[in-house]
């Protein structure tokens, strides 16, 4: 009996011990909202994929720099428009255009990382509008793993979440296109 009680104490305080190491940014964690396209017909043109971030308000000293997403399904990789891609701060139902590069890991081609010129802080609505030159040829889903990092070199990546799009190919449409 007394073995179970010295295991018991010592399991409540290693779990103590391990609860004090998380970081404060989980207790309210950066959340991927919504992901949609504006058009899921496959090789279309001239669509927008839209990435929803909310930053919740419990990360006061928290500064978002970058999102990188990371294709992890999907039979083609989908190359992207930076000219054409935007983003945007939706605070207290005002929409502020933000500045934003994009880029490409060179040794994971299926990775694309947003940077913002400037920090976002918290308790703000982000939406990113990828352009990508063309959807994917090959119908489908198509999954993103989206991350966030914070100016702070200190602080932890967050994954917030999968982005998944789906493309459709209507045969339909391709024996008899309307005009």
């Amino acid at each position: 009996m007394k073995k179970l009680i010295s295991v018991s104490k010592t399991l409540f305080i290693s779990t103590g011990i391990c609860l004090f190491s998380i970081p404060h940014t989980l207790a309210m964690p950066t959340r991927l909202l919504t992901t949609r396209t504006t058009y899921n017909q496959t090789s279309a043109w001239g669509t927008t994929y839209y990435f929803t971030i909310k930053l919740p308000e419990s990360l006061i000293n928290w500064q978002l720099q970058q999102v990188v997403l990371t294709q992890i399904e999907g039979l083609e990789n989908i190359e992207f428009d930076q000219k054409n891609s935007v983003a945007f701060v939706d605070s207290n139902g005002k929409k502020e255009k933000l500045r934003i590069t994009l880029a490409k890991r060179l040794n994971q081609p299926q990775t694309l990382i947003v940077t913002f010129n400037q920090p976002i802080y918290s308790n703000q609505l982000i939406t990113i509008g990828l352009k990508p030159f063309h959807n994917p040829h090959t119908e489908g889903i198509y999954q993103f793993r989206v991350e966030v990092i914070s100016s702070d070199e200190k602080a932890n990546n967050l994954v917030v979440g999968t982005a998944r799009l789906q493309f459709y190919d209507d045969f339909y449409d391709q024996l008899f296109p309307r005009w």
